[in-house]
Formats: structure tokens, sequence, C-alpha cells
């Protein structure tokens, strides 16, 4: 009985169209409804859920009713990750692609824009560098002078400083770090309008697995206000609220 109050509630979830719901949601609704639910009969539950695959693991106190966890295409990046290693083997960078995201754009671009993430104290030596290899580069553009500067054809670099703790893996920014750093930088260099990233963002979101945790997480690391229309954008997906 109290197995079929818990599935029943997350067909509910479910149902409303949502994609991934958290533990806290969960249990609020589910104590509200049932005060005397055991919180370990919860537990139990919730994990044989996922070993019947029911439900999957979305991150930190985050479920999802997708199986397939969202695989990043690296290739795109792979040579300017070889590069930099070869150039500088001790530093420490990430770095991603909006050529990374081409099947899930819904107007393919016709340029690209790759992003280096590392200690600010060394942009300038990594922009020397890579002037030197022929790489179309720009270092570290404000708003401002991305309006000056973005009437290139060529693909072209960004160099900015790193932010601590991002979410990376090895020398390329995980999914969840890339979609929030696209929105931001969509604004800085007008390169996206908000409309393809809403299709970019559910072409992945809703289809595919991704660590929710990870993205609200990075959200705060990169100090967006609260009311942040990517919290919107992510609740449309989430039977939690985000953010607020």
């Amino acid at each position: 009985m109290k197995k079929e109050i818990l599935q029943n509630l997350i067909e509910e979830y479910k149902n409303s169209g949502k994609k991934y719901f958290s533990f806290k949601k969960l249990k609020e609704d589910l104590f509200k409804q049932f005060p005397d639910y055991n919180p370990e009969t919860l537990k139990k539950n919730l994990s044989r859920f996922k070993k019947d695959n029911i439900i999957f693991s979305a991150g930190r106190g985050w479920y999802s009713f997708l199986p397939d966890v969202f695989k990043l295409d690296i290739e795109p990046i792979r040579n300017i990750i070889n590069l930099l290693k070869r150039e500088f083997p001790l530093l420490e960078f990430n770095i991603w692609s909006t050529e990374q995201l081409l099947p899930y754009f819904h107007h393919i671009p016709t340029r690209f824009f790759t992003f280096i993430y590392a200690d600010k104290d060394y942009l300038q030596t990594i922009y020397e560098k890579l002037i030197i290899k022929g790489k179309k580069v720009i270092l570290n553009p404000s708003r401002k002078e991305a309006e000056n500067i973005f009437n290139v054809e060529r693909d072209t670099s960004i160099l900015r400083p790193s932010i601590s703790l991002e979410p990376k893996e090895n020398n390329h920014s995980t999914i969840e770090k890339m979609l929030v750093d696209i929105y931001i930088e969509k604004d800085i260099l007008h390169f996206m309008d908000e409309w393809e990233y809403e299709r970019i963002f559910e072409n992945i979101a809703a289809y595919n697995l991704i660590h929710i945790d990870l993205i609200t997480y990075y959200i705060r690391r990169r100090k967006l206000s609260k009311n942040c229309p990517l919290y919107a954008i992510l609740n449309k997906y989430c039977a939690e609220r985000t953010g607020g």
C-alpha cells in the first residue's frame, strides 16, 4: 500500500509533463497527504523504483523519468584541448564550444564560438600563443566590446577567467556548466536569442538526463539573480521550483 501511494504521487509528476522532481518536493507532497508515512519506507521504496528503472538519479536530491544520460560530444574541442595541454602542460583549464551542441540548434549557426576558461593571470599568455598558432581569439570581451568585434565570419575562441569549482571533467566543461554559461554569454556576445536558447535547452533536458543539482549549483556560483529567467526555463521541466 505504501509503495503504491508513493508510486501514484510520482506518476502525477510524470503525467504533468515534468521530467525531473526533487526529493524535497516529493517528501513535502507525500507527508502533506500522508503524515504517518515512514521516512525510511520512503527511502527504501525510492531505491526499489531506481532498481526497477521507474526513476533515475538526476544528481544529489533529484530524480528523473529519463533513462538516457546526455552524452556530450567532445570531438569539436579535442584539437584545442590537445594544443593547450601540449603548450601548457601544467595549466588548469576547461573548454566548451557551441559546435558541441550543433544537433540541438533549430537554426544552424554559420560560425561557432569556443570558450576557454583558465586562471586570469594566464589568459594573456594563452591569447598570445593562440594568435601565433593562427587562431581567431578574443581576450575576455565585455558586452560593449562585443558590439564592435563580432562582425567576423571565422570561428572564434573566447578567453574567460575560470570560475572556482565550476563543473568540469578533465579539460572540458560539463553540459550543465555549458547550459548556464551559454545563457550568460548569449546576452553578452549576442550570438543567440532567447528563443534559440530555449529550444536547445528543451532538446537536451527534455529528452536526455542531466544533473539538475549541478545546474542550480552553478547558477549560484555565477551569482545570477533569484529572478533570473533561466530558473523559469528550468522550472518547465522540474516539479520543484529551482530558484527564489
